[in-house]
């Protein structure tokens, strides 16, 4: 995905699976942070009020409003148990 800097972006998502997932939005260093926390608590729902985070339990829409202010580039990554290292992402490119 490429975006402009200043572009907001309107995510949707729906849950189709029989687990939890969920969408953080950051650049590498933020996922590799966000990735450890969710580790640590090991519950899979750490972040469901956080700017740029959704937690969508089994059957769950919701939506996912970001400003990419800055040029770079980001991801939104699923930071349940072991998705993240599956490599459950999607790149987006800020120019």
């Amino acid at each position: 995905l490429t975006v402009k800097a200043g572009e907001t972006i309107d995510f949707r998502f729906t849950n189709t699976g029989q687990i939890a997932h969920d969408a953080f939005i950051g650049d590498d260093a933020a996922q590799m942070e966000h990735e450890a926390e969710m580790a640590e608590m090991g519950d899979g729902d750490g972040h469901g009020m956080e700017e740029g985070a959704l937690v969508l339990q089994p059957g769950e829409s919701g939506e996912l409003s970001y400003t990419f202010s800055e040029p770079g580039t980001f991801e939104v990554g699923c930071h349940q148990p072991g998705h993240y290292a599956a490599g459950m992402k999607i790149d987006v490119t800020v120019e």
